[in-house]
């Protein structure tokens, strides 16, 4: 599993709507609220990454780096 931080999850439902925007772009993903990380099975690619950072911000949320 590879961790991502995350910003701006506040509550279960913010953590459903990460992992469906992930899962909206192909990629099984499970968030946590209280370490502010949403794990992946796999290493995302730049073009991957910068994707789910805009559709992410979209809503509120901001997508890091690998944690």
């Amino acid at each position: 599993m590879v961790n991502y931080e995350i910003e701006g999850m506040t509550c279960n439902h913010c953590k459903m709507t990460v992992e469906k925007i992930f899962a909206e772009n192909g990629k099984k993903a499970t968030a946590d609220l209280d370490y502010e990380i949403v794990s992946v099975n796999e290493t995302l690619k730049e073009e991957e990454l910068e994707k789910l950072r805009n559709r992410l911000s979209e809503d509120g949320y901001t997508l890091g780096n690998v944690k």
